[in-house]
Parts: structure tokens; C-alpha cells; sequence
């Protein structure tokens, strides 16, 4: 086994339309920390993956494959041996397409295609033989589920008898001279909230600054099944730094003791699924929803209501024009791209999932692998929104939708009309992503 590495700064400028939250009047004003991109290359005798890791809240699935296409250009890497990873810092540029969040900066984003290939190749250029270690460090969790139970209503808050994950994934490579942690662990990335302004990695890059201090080795960061876990402390700069020193404090000690791992081949298998959606609202509804946004959105203007505001109202009134456009023109079969992506690298397999996973997802499938560690890396190749266990359906909620066509447009907006996906996916998609990433398992051990 050989493994190389390499990282560089995507740090955007100021003014950038940031992501992550629909109610920011404005672009980015400061920057708190620095972004990276950062990869990692693993190569044997017949042939190689590469990890990317990106301080980004998403990228786009036609994005992810501009990157994967210019790596395969540029090195001997098949794109579907590349599993492209962001971070979903909400304190980050907009690079995602969410309605209601302003432009993103084209020439920035392809600034991040080429930053995210030329780190594949300065790593392949820099391989060497490499030892691996593992360790799944128990004890650490620094979110907690957010969906609460509140007055008949699940919303964004506190849970904590909710599913969680109280464990952090480690592994690292050994060459001569120098030393490589990847690590993993499912919180979102929004200590800072919709009042931050400041380009900032969150916790995510606290937690690597960290584990680079300890450690002298270079550290990436890959997040987990994070859609239904909020970090414990929000709103503030110190629960960033906190946060992230608690993690990486666990990480740094978990490399430490982590064990070797056998030798064995590298490989890559990906499926692409089409999941179902759920029935679209009627159409007179949405019709009346388009109405009433338009004439909100008059109100708006005439009485210089504020920026945010505006932008959260175009936001649902283009996904209102674009589910009405769906409506009219479907036959009924609609569905939702999906990949899952496996990569081996001997016994320990990666698991990439392109969307904002629900926890259990992680929990059921790593606990349920006996052949060797999983680590499911969420936000991978893409993100489809979020992709709730089919038992999450009936509490509704932001994350899910409540099922009940509303005109509210700021805290109250589901997620899925924020997306670009237009439409949830529905209950049914659980079986079918656990029984796909089970059979991939299997698949990429034989």
C-alpha cells in the first residue's frame, strides 16, 4: 500500500454569497479561518482512490463530475475511484444551487475544480509506502439530535433521547517521513448561525487545526450520516474553537492507539439508484401558493422589506413555478438520482452517500458490517437533501416536510424546497439505499 497527500487553500473572497441559510442580508464580510481542500491518494500494484475533502456546504452532482473528469485527465485515476466529500460548513460560499440563497460565484467554483484536481495529482506525484491504522474512539460525541418534539410539532431543537453518534472514526497512514489522520465523525457544521457573516470551516476546521497542533501530521476531515445532528453549542466563535479541541483532543488520542491494519487491495464499486418521490401537492394548492408569494413579494418591494426576506420569498416562488412546471409535464415516474459509492482499502471500506443522511443510516450500517470498519461519509459526489429513515415521515418536520402546503417562507420552509431537487423523496428510498449500500459492501469485499 502506498498513500500520498496534499492541501490547499479555497478560501473565497469577500462579498461571496454565502450558504448554508436563507436568512442572510448580505455576502461575506470577513474571514475567520481559512477553507482547504484537501486529498488523499491510496495506491497498490493494480491500481489506486483518492478521497477529496472540501470546506464547502455542497457541490452540485454535474460539479463532482467536472472534478472527477479533470482528475481522470490529469492522473491515472478512473473517476469513479475518486469520492468527492464537502464538509456542509454553513459558514462557508454559496456553492451549492439552494434556492433563496443568492449567485453563486462561477469563477470561484471553478477555482474549486481545479484547486480539488491539482491536490489528486501534487498527491499521486508524492506517494509512498504507507502503513495504515485504525481506531474507532468511543466517548466522543459533540451534537445531538435536533429534531424535538414540540407542541404536536417536530422542529429544529433538542433531542436529546433522539438517535446520535457517540463515536469518532480515525485512521491514519504512516509513511518515512511523514503521517496522514483522516477522521470522521456526523455533526453539522453550524455552531456559527444565519447571523455569521465571517468565511469560517466551523468546528470542522477547528477539529483539524487541532489535530495537526497534536499530532505534526495532516489532518482531513470527512463528515458523517450529520442531517437530523446539530453540534451542542451554536452561535458563537468559542463553541467552534470548543467544539473543535474536544474532537480533535479525541482524534489526536485515538491516532495515538490506533491498531495496523492487513494489507489488501484497493477497491472502488459505485451504483446509481433512483429513488421515489413522494405525490406532489395538488395543483390548485400550488397555484394559490404562487399567488399568494407574488403578492407578498409586491408587498415586499413597495414597502423595502428587508433583503433576506425577499430572497427567502423568490426562493419558494421559484420552487413553486418549478413544481408547478412537474406537475403538468409528469407522467407519473419521476425519481431522484442517488449514488453510493464503496471504496476498499483492504479490510476498512468508505461509504459514500450523496445526501444529508439521517443518523441511524450510519449507526445500523457500520454495526452491521463484521467484516471489517465502515465509515459512511456523508455529503459525497453531490447532495440530494435530506434522506430521512422511512420512520421519520410521519413527524414531519423541516427536514421532512409536514405535509401541508403552507405559505410561510422563512423558518417554516421545508427543506426540500430549498433544494434544487424539487420534490422529497419518499418513505420507501430506505429500503432501497440499506439494501444497495449492503449489497456494495458485499460486493467490494470479494
Amino acid at each position: 500500500m502506498r498513500a500520498g497527500w496534499a492541501t490547499t487553500d479555497i478560501t473565497p473572497p469577500l462579498g461571496v454569497a454565502m450558504g448554508g441559510y436563507l436568512s442572510r442580508a448580505s455576502g461575506a464580510v470577513a474571514i475567520a479561518d481559512r477553507l482547504s481542500a484537501r486529498a488523499i491518494v491510496f495506491s497498490d500494484d493494480q491500481t489506486a482512490a483518492a478521497l477529496v475533502s472540501l470546506d464547502l456546504v455542497g457541490l452540485a452532482t454535474d460539479v463532482v463530475g467536472k472534478i472527477r473528469s479533470r482528475i481522470e485527465e490529469l492522473t491515472d485515476l478512473e473517476s469513479l475511484s475518486v469520492m468527492v466529500c464537502c464538509t456542509h460548513t454553513h459558514a462557508g460560499p454559496l456553492t451549492f444551487p439552494f434556492r433563496g440563497m443568492g449567485e453563486i460565484d462561477e469563477v470561484y467554483l471553478s477555482r474549486v475544480v481545479e484547486s480539488a484536481a491539482s491536490i489528486v495529482v501534487e498527491a499521486v506525484q508524492c506517494l509512498q509506502t504507507a502503513a495504515l491504522s485504525y481506531r474507532r474512539v468511543g466517548g466522543v460525541q459533540i451534537g445531538v439530535n435536533r429534531r424535538e418534539d414540540r407542541n404536536g410539532r417536530t422542529v429544529i431543537g433538542y433531542n436529546p433521547n433522539g438517535p446520535a453518534c457517540d463515536y469518532a472514526h480515525v485512521v491514519r497512514a504512516d509513511c518515512s517521513d511523514r503521517s496522514c489522520i483522516l477522521f470522521s465523525h456526523p455533526c453539522h457544521p453550524n455552531v456559527l448561525g444565519p447571523e455569521n457573516y465571517n468565511v469560517s470551516a466551523d468546528f470542522a476546521g477547528a477539529a483539524v487545526a487541532h489535530v495537526e497542533g497534536q499530532t505534526g501530521a495532516t489532518a482531513l476531515f470527512v463528515n458523517g450520516a450529520c442531517g437530523d445532528i446539530n453540534p451542542r453549542i451554536k452561535g458563537a466563535p468559542e463553541g467552534v474553537a470548543m467544539l473543535g479541541a474536544e474532537l480533535g483532543e479525541a482524534v489526536a488520542s485515538g491516532a495515538e492507539s490506533a491498531r495496523p491494519l492487513a494489507d489488501g487491495e484497493i477497491v472502488s464499486v459505485s451504483r446509481v439508484l433512483q429513488l421515489p418521490l413522494v405525490a406532489p401537492p395538488a395543483r390548485s394548492q400550488l397555484a394559490v401558493e404562487k399567488l399568494v408569494l407574488k403578492l407578498k413579494m409586491g408587498l415586499a418591494t413597495i414597502s423595502g422589506g428587508d433583503v433576506s426576506s425577499q430572497l427567502a420569498m423568490q426562493g419558494q416562488l421559484d420552487w413553486a413555478e418549478e413544481m408547478l412546471a412537474v406537475i403538468r409535464s409528469s407522467d407519473g415516474a419521476r425519481t431522484q438520482r442517488f449514488e453510493i459509492q464503496a471504496v476498499r482499502l483492504g479490510p476498512l471500506v468508505l461509504l459514500g452517500m450523496e445526501g444529508e443522511m439521517f443518523v441511524r443510516y450510519q449507526l445500523d450500517l457500520e454495526a452491521a458490517e463484521q467484516s471489517g470498519p465502515v465509515i459512511l461519509c456523508g455529503y459525497a459526489n453531490g447532495c440530494i437533501g435530506y434522506v430521512p429513515t422511512a420512520d421519520e415521515y410521519v413527524r414531519g418536520g423541516y427536514e421532512v416536510g409536514s405535509g401541508k402546503y403552507n405559505f410561510k417562507v422563512t423558518a417554516g420552509v421545508e427543506a426540500y424546497k430549498v433544494y434544487p431537487t424539487v420534490q422529497m423523496i419518499s418513505p420507501d428510498s430506505e429500503g432501497l439505499i440499506t439494501e444497495a449500500a449492503r449489497t456494495l459492501l458485499t460486493l467490494v469485499r470479494q
